[in-house]
């Protein structure tokens, strides 16, 4: 809203505390020609360090200079904008976002065409933004094989929740949930049984496959769910050949 020039006339007095540097944004900062101070969003946050600063229906990707020194975390349906020093722990974060709101609109409840249908999707996936954040932490940061470990847990635990507190959800729930839990298989860790990871797999992929028709990856996925299912079974003859002979 900021790039218009009628609004930080109009609005800016009814946001105290908020300093805009300027008459405008504009992914250059300076005068314009015609005699506008202009300033971009680096410039803003800078003299903004006071405030907590949040992102709704993301932000103008012609301007990225907040990217020098902020970082984007979620915060239910918009993002915190973060100083890129700040120390992100996941356990608090999961904390903080979980009960931001209380969305009770069922899915699924509106014409796929009409704008409801669009607003509750984006309520519904919101819900599942801090879990993808931390997996995607852990897919991509350089981190310690430790840290990396403890961001998939953390990723795979709060998948799970989600998962299982909303049985009627988006498909796209199922397939992120299948690959957080092959992550924690392929991690070996001693505190999940890795019968119960390969089965939630297998099930999440299968759901995922059944609605999600025309994903160019469909195929890819049953073929994985193949080899899948036969680790799955040598799994269970392994573990009944031990009880077998410790009986």
């Amino acid at each position: 809203m900021m790039t218009y020039e009628w609004y930080l006339p109009k609005l800016a007095k009814h946001l105290p505390g908020v300093y805009f540097p300027g008459n405008r944004w504009n992914p250059v900062e300076g005068v314009l020609p015609d005699g506008t101070l202009a300033f971009n969003l680096h410039r803003f946050l800078k003299v903004n360090k006071h405030k907590e600063v949040f992102v709704c229906i993301g932000l103008h990707e012609g301007d990225s200079t907040w990217r020098r020194s902020h970082s984007l975390w979620p915060w239910g349906t918009c993002e915190k904008l973060v100083p890129s020093g700040a120390v992100f722990d996941p356990g608090e974060w999961i904390r903080l976002t979980r009960n931001l709101y209380n969305w009770t609109e069922d899915y699924g409840s509106f014409s796929p065409s009409s704008w409801e249908a669009v607003a509750n999707e984006e309520m519904w996936q919101a819900r599942m933004k801090t879990a993808f954040f931390i997996f995607d932490l852990a897919e991509k940061a350089s981190v310690t094989a430790e840290m990396k470990a403890q961001l998939y847990t953390f990723a795979y635990t709060s998948y799970k929740e989600i998962v299982n507190s909303h049985p009627h959800h988006p498909v796209n729930w199922h397939k992120n949930f299948a690959i957080a839990c092959e992550r924690m298989l392929r991690l070996g860790r001693g505190d999940v049984d890795p019968e119960t990871l390969l089965s939630q797999t297998v099930k999440h992929f299968l759901l995922y496959t059944e609605r999600a028709e025309d994903d160019p990856q469909r195929q890819d996925i049953l073929q994985a769910v193949q080899h899948l299912r036969e680790e799955l079974q040598g799994l269970r003859r392994r573990k009944a050949e031990l009880r077998s002979k410790a009986g």
